[in-house]
């Protein structure tokens, strides 16, 4: 893994410190929110936001959660799908 040193203003790193649920470590904590921002933002997966925060999907969803933050969506598209699915005949 390369590792990347980044320089972050006292009080965001006073932030992260403090924040539950994410490990001891500063730079585990920063690589879980990174791997969340990630995903919020879509430019990974689930599954691939749970691998670079170093979390099984569960614990990935499970801290997701813990945040308010859900780990599925459910689109439109979605819904016409199953509408369409329920409503085929058989």
């Amino acid at each position: 893994m390369q590792m990347v040193d980044v320089s972050i203003p006292n009080n965001l790193a006073s932030q992260i410190k403090s924040t539950p649920r994410l490990g001891s470590a500063t730079s585990d904590k920063m690589q879980i929110l990174l791997a969340i921002g990630l995903f919020v933002t879509k430019e990974v997966s689930l599954a691939r936001a749970a691998e670079l925060a170093g979390q099984t999907l569960v614990e990935f969803m499970g801290t997701l959660k813990f945040f308010g933050i859900p780990s599925l969506v459910y689109t439109d598209e979605m819904y016409d799908d199953d509408l369409k699915f329920v409503n085929a005949e058989w």
